[in-house]
């Protein structure tokens, strides 16, 4: 029987595998986006 999911391997996604990649994901994408908002307010109280 074909897959019901074309394009998806549960082999490779297999929650034993995967289980905290989207908190991770999500985590790392909360601090590079507020690392810029932190550079972005450092220059402007930098400008004169």
């Amino acid at each position: 029987m074909p897959s019901p999911f074309p394009g998806m391997n549960p082999d490779l996604e297999h929650p034993d595998l995967w289980s905290e990649v989207h908190n991770r994901l999500v985590v790392a994408l909360a601090n590079i986006a507020l690392l810029g908002l932190n550079y972005r307010k450092l220059a402007a109280r930098l400008q004169p």
